[in-house]
C-alpha cells in the first residue's frame, strides 16, 4: 500500500473529488527539467498500468493537449527517450488544495504527437526502470563473469550499475554465489537479476520511488502480512466496491513439483514434492494425484538449472513453486471506485457472499484510470494446504 496523507485519504472518500496529475520531468542523470500539473477530463484519456509478473511492473500512458507544441519529441526537446518522469496522482480537498501520491518513476519510451480533426495531443509512454535491463536496452556489452563466494546482493549491484543504476533498496543478504556463473553478451541483465535473486530466496523489482528493490520471499507472507484495505458487499459505509467476477484458473496448477539442479545435462541434486495421500501430510487433500490425477511442474522445463546446486536448493525452489502452484486456485476480477493507493502484491480482504467470496486476496495486478471511470483489480485466493513450510 502506497503512503498517503490523510488530506489525500479523505479527499479520495469524497463522492465529489477532483483528480489532478503531476509530471516532474528529468534528464537521464535525474538533473529536474519541469514539471507539468494538470486537471484530468475525460479527453485526457491514459491510464497507469501495474502487474506483478511482469519484470517492467509500472507503466503509463497519456495524452497531453499540445495546442502550443511543449511536448513535441525530439532530440532536443523536453519530450525525448532520455528523459525520466516521476509520476503523481493529486486529488484537491474542498478547500482547493491539491494533495499528491507518487505513482512511479517511468523512463520515456516512443513519444508520439498529432496533429488532426481532433487536434494537436501529445501521447507520452513511462516504463519503470527495469526497462533499462530488458530487451536490447538489457544486453550485456561484454561476457561477465561472477565468482564463487561473492555476494549475491553485491553481485545484482554490480549487474545494475552497468546501466548506470545508483538507487537501491536491498533487505540483507547473507547468500552468496556457490560456483561461477559466466553471462555472454547476448544474455539479458534483468534474467540474471532475477536468477540471483531467487538463488538468494529474493524477490526483486522496482519500487514506486524508483530503487531497485531485493526483497526477502516470506513463504508465509500471505498468511503473516496485514489486510490493508476491506471491500464488503452490502456495508452501508463501503464506497468503492462495485461488483466481481470470480473463475478458477487451472494454467499453472500442479500437484506434483520436480527440480533438477546442475551446470550441464546430468542432475547433480534432484528434489520431487508430490501431493500424494499416501503421505499423511496430504490426507484427503483436494488437490491430491489420488482425486485429480498427477499435475506436474518441471522447473526449468526438465532441465538442471545451473543457478541451483544442493538437494536443499531444489528444495526450498520446489516449495516455493508449490506455494504458487498449489495454493493459488482462485482468481477475482473486482470492479472498484478508483483506489490510487494499491500497489502489487498488497493483501486485501473482500467479502461478497453471493458468490461465496470471502477472505484474503492478493493483488496481482491493475490498471488505475486517469479519467473518472472504474477500475479492475486482479486478485488470487490463496488456499493454504499446509501450516508450516518447514513441515520437510
Amino acid at each position: 500500500m502506497l503512503p498517503a496523507s490523510s488530506e489525500f485519504l479523505q479527499a479520495m472518500n469524497s463522492p465529489t473529488k477532483r483528480m489532478h496529475i503531476k509530471l516532474e520531468l528529468y534528464d537521464n542523470k535525474m538533473n529536474y527539467l519541469k514539471e507539468v500539473t494538470l486537471q484530468t477530463t475525460r479527453e485526457s484519456l491514459g491510464e497507469i498500468s501495474i502487474d506483478a509478473d511482469r519484470p517492467v511492473r509500472r507503466s503509463f500512458t497519456f495524452s497531453l493537449l499540445n495546442d502550443k507544441q511543449l511536448y513535441n519529441w525530439g532530440e532536443e526537446n523536453l519530450i525525448w527517450i532520455d528523459k525520466r518522469v516521476i509520476l503523481y496522482i493529486g486529488l484537491e480537498d474542498f478547500k482547493g488544495e491539491i494533495h499528491y501520491v507518487q505513482q512511479g518513476v517511468f523512463v520515456v519510451s516512443e513519444p508520439e504527437d498529432s496533429n488532426n480533426m481532433s487536434g494537436r495531443i501529445a501521447n507520452i509512454t513511462g516504463f519503470d526502470k527495469a526497462f533499462l535491463m530488458t530487451d536490447k536496452r538489457g544486453k550485456f556489452i561484454n561476457e561477465t563473469t561472477l565468482e564463487v563466494g561473492a555476494n549475491i546482493g553485491t553481485a545484482i549491484r554490480i549487474i545494475a550499475q552497468g546501466v548506470g543504476e545508483t538507487m537501491f533498496n536491498f533487505d540483507t543478504i547473507d547468500k552468496t554465489i556457490p560456483y561461477e556463473i559466466t553471462y555472454q553478451s547476448s544474455d539479458n541483465r534483468w534474467n540474471a537479476i532475477e536468477e540471483l535473486a531467487l538463488l538468494a530466496e529474493c524477490d526483486v523489482y522496482y519500487d514506486v520511488y524508483g530503487y531497485l528493490r531485493l526483497k526477502k520471499i516470506d513463504l508465509n507472507q500471505f498468511e503473516n502480512e496485514p489486510i490493508v484495505w476491506s471491500y464488503k458487499f452490502g456495508d452501508r459505509n463501503e464506497r468503492y466496491y462495485s461488483g466481481n467476477v470470480r473463475k478458477m484458473d487451472e494454467s499453472e496448477l500442479a500437484n506434483y513439483i520436480r527440480v533438477l539442479a546442475g551446470s550441464g545435462q546430468t542432475a547433480e541434486a534432484r528434489f520431487d514434492l508430490v501431493v500424494d495421500e499416501t503421505d499423511p501430510l496430504w490426507e484427503d487433500s483436494p488437490y491430491s494425484i489420488q482425486k485429480i490425477g498427477t499435475v506436474l511442474y518441471e522447473h526449468n522445463n526438465g532441465s538442471p538449472d545451473s543457478v541451483l546446486e544442493t538437494e536443499d536448493e531444489c528444495k526450498w525452489r520446489a516449495k516455493f513453486e508449490l506455494m504458487k502452484r498449489l495454493g493459488f486456485t482462485e482468481r477475482l476480477e473486482m470492479n472498484i471506485s478508483p483506489n490510487f493507493l494499491h500497489d502489487a502484491n498488497d493483501i486485501i480482504e473482500i467479502e461478497d457472499p453471493v458468490n461465496d467470496v470471502s477472505g484474503k486476496y492478493l493483488l496481482d495486478s491493475f490498471s488505475i484510470p486517469l479519467t473518472p471511470s472504474l477500475m479492475t483489480l486482479n486478485c488470487k485466493k490463496y488456499r493454504k494446504v499446509i501450516d508450516d513450510w518447514d513441515f520437510i
